[in-house]
Protein backbone atom coordinates (compact mmCIF):
# COMPACT_ATOMS: atom_id res chain seq x y z
CA UNK A 1 0.00 0.00 0.00
CA UNK A 2 1.20 2.78 -1.09
CA UNK A 3 -0.20 6.95 0.33
CA UNK A 4 0.23 8.76 -2.72
CA UNK A 5 -1.01 11.96 -2.14
CA UNK A 6 -2.83 13.58 1.01
CA UNK A 7 -4.69 16.79 1.11
CA UNK A 8 -7.38 17.94 3.57
CA UNK A 9 -10.09 16.84 1.67
CA UNK A 10 -9.01 13.67 -0.43
CA UNK A 11 -6.03 10.85 0.22
CA UNK A 12 -5.07 9.02 -2.65
CA UNK A 13 -4.02 5.43 -2.04
CA UNK A 14 -2.15 2.43 -4.10
CA UNK A 15 -2.53 -1.17 -3.58
CA UNK A 16 -0.68 -4.22 -5.27
CA UNK A 17 -2.77 -5.77 -8.08
CA UNK A 18 -2.07 -8.71 -5.51
CA UNK A 19 -5.17 -8.24 -3.58
CA UNK A 20 -7.34 -9.20 -5.85
CA UNK A 21 -11.21 -8.10 -6.78
CA UNK A 22 -12.00 -9.63 -3.53
CA UNK A 23 -9.30 -7.87 -1.35
CA UNK A 24 -10.16 -4.52 -3.10
CA UNK A 25 -13.80 -4.49 -2.02
CA UNK A 26 -13.34 -5.62 1.75
CA UNK A 27 -10.94 -2.72 1.74
CA UNK A 28 -13.63 -0.48 0.49
CA UNK A 29 -16.05 -1.91 2.71
CA UNK A 30 -14.17 -1.38 5.63
CA UNK A 31 -13.50 2.34 4.60
CA UNK A 32 -16.67 3.05 3.93
CA UNK A 33 -17.31 1.73 7.86
CA UNK A 34 -15.20 3.89 8.88
CA UNK A 35 -16.53 7.04 6.98
CA UNK A 36 -19.98 6.28 8.50
CA UNK A 37 -18.67 5.68 12.00
CA UNK A 38 -21.21 4.37 14.90
CA UNK A 39 -23.46 7.53 14.05
CA UNK A 40 -25.04 6.94 17.43
CA UNK A 41 -26.57 3.59 17.26
CA UNK A 42 -24.17 1.62 19.73
CA UNK A 43 -26.65 -1.40 20.51
CA UNK A 44 -25.93 -3.15 24.39
CA UNK A 45 -25.56 -6.99 23.96
CA UNK A 46 -26.11 -8.45 27.39
CA UNK A 47 -23.35 -10.76 28.34
CA UNK A 48 -25.70 -13.54 28.29
CA UNK A 49 -26.40 -13.46 24.60
CA UNK A 50 -22.03 -12.87 24.58
CA UNK A 51 -21.50 -16.04 26.83
CA UNK A 52 -24.43 -18.39 24.74
CA UNK A 53 -22.89 -17.15 21.52
CA UNK A 54 -19.02 -17.86 22.47
CA UNK A 55 -20.13 -21.82 24.17
CA UNK A 56 -22.05 -22.50 20.88
CA UNK A 57 -18.80 -21.55 19.17
CA UNK A 58 -16.69 -23.88 21.35
CA UNK A 59 -19.26 -26.87 21.35
CA UNK A 60 -19.11 -26.68 17.25
CA UNK A 61 -15.50 -25.87 17.37
CA UNK A 62 -14.66 -29.27 19.55
CA UNK A 63 -17.71 -31.26 17.53
CA UNK A 64 -15.56 -30.22 14.43
CA UNK A 65 -12.46 -31.27 15.68
CA UNK A 66 -13.43 -34.69 17.23
CA UNK A 67 -15.45 -35.78 13.84
CA UNK A 68 -11.70 -34.52 12.36
CA UNK A 69 -9.67 -37.24 14.81
CA UNK A 70 -12.47 -39.92 14.96
CA UNK A 71 -12.79 -39.35 18.42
Amino acid sequence: MIIEKKTRDKITVSFSGSIGKTGLESIKNYIEFLEKGNEGKKKKVSQATINKLSDEVTAAAWQRLKKERGI
